[in-house]
C-alpha cells in the first residue's frame, strides 16, 4: 500500500488522508496519480455489462424461472393426488356374515400339538380383522377415525392397509413386509409402502411405521398366537401356519 509521507515530520499516512494526521500539514497527493489504478479490462467490463443488458437473455430466464415455478407446481398438485386417491381395496364385508375364529383355530391348534397346517384367505382374514377390531376401536389412535384394516398376501409378502377417516375424508396409508417366523419370534422386514397411491420407499416408511403404532398394539394378542406358530408362509391371496407339533 502507498503511504503519503509528510513533508513536515515525516510521518507515512494512509493514502486516503489529505492532510497529516500528525502535525496537520497538507500531504502531497501527486504521488498517487503516478500509479496506475488495478481495475477491470475493457473488454470484459464491455462484454459483462452486454449480458447484464441484454434483453434476450433477460426473457429466457423469466421464462425459465416461470417454468420452474409451472413444473414445480404441477408436480405438487400430481403428489397430493396421488395421496388423496384411495388404492384398490376389497370391499367391505357384509355385516351379518359369520367371520372365522382364527385366533381360536391358533390357540387350539398350539394347545393340542396339531401338525396340520392353518390356510386362510385374505378373504377370510379380512372378515376376522373387520370383527376384530371393531371391539378395540377405543385402543386404536383417536387423531384419526379408524375405519378397517385390510390384507393382501403375495408371495413371501403381507401388505396391511389402514383406513382412517379425518371428517368424513377416507386416508389410506399402507406398509409392506416381508414377514418371518423364527424362535417363537416374528421378524417383518419393510419393503416399502404408499400414501393413498403414492409409492413409498423403503427408507422412508421405516419412520413411517409410526403411523400403525396402535394397530399392532390392538392386534397383540393374534401376534402372539401366530408367534406360537412353526412356521409361517404368504402365497398369492393365502397365508399357511404350521403347529410346532
Amino acid at each position: 500500500m502507498i503511504k503519503l509521507v509528510c513533508p513536515e515530520c515525516r510521518r507515512d499516512n494512509e493514502p486516503e488522508r489529505i492532510y497529516c494526521h500528525d502535525c496537520g500539514a497538507r500531504l502531497d497527493r501527486t504521488a498517487l496519480a503516478k500509479v496506475a489504478p488495478k481495475g477491470e479490462d475493457a473488454k470484459e467490463t464491455q462484454r459483462r455489462l452486454l449480458a447484464m443488458l441484454d434483453p434476450q437473455r433477460a426473457k429466457i430466464r423469466h421464462l425459465f424461472f416461470k417454468s420452474s415455478k409451472m413444473i414445480l407446481g404441477a408436480l405438487a398438485t400430481a403428489v397430493l393426488v396421488q395421496m388423496l386417491l384411495p388404492p384398490d381395496l376389497p370391499a367391505r364385508a357384509k355385516t351379518g356374515d359369520f367371520p372365522p375364529q382364527i385366533n381360536l383355530d391358533l390357540e387350539n391348534a398350539a394347545l393340542n400339538h396339531q401338525t396340520a397346517p392353518l390356510q386362510y384367505t385374505e378373504v377370510q382374514v379380512n372378515a376376522y380383522l373387520g370383527s376384530a377390531l371393531k371391539s378395540k376401536k377405543p385402543a386404536l389412535s383417536k387423531l384419526l377415525d379408524f375405519e378397517r384394516a385390510v390384507v393382501s398376501f403375495d408371495e413371501t409378502v403381507c401388505r396391511v392397509t389402514a383406513e382412517r377417516s379425518l371428517y368424513g375424508f377416507s386416508v389410506y396409508t399402507s406398509t409392506s413386509s416381508k414377514v418371518t417366523l423364527q424362535n417363537g419370534t416374528l421378524n417383518a422386514t419393510n419393503i416399502g409402502g404408499s400414501i393413498g397411491r403414492l409409492p413409498i420407499h423403503p427408507l422412508i416408511m421405516k419412520y413411517g411405521d409410526a403411523l400403525f403404532t396402535d394397530l399392532w398394539a390392538a392386534l397383540d394378542r393374534e401376534k402372539k398366537s401366530v408367534a406360537k406358530m412353526g412356521t409361517i408362509e404368504f402365497h398369492p391371496q393365502a397365508v399357511v401356519m404350521v403347529p410346532k407339533g
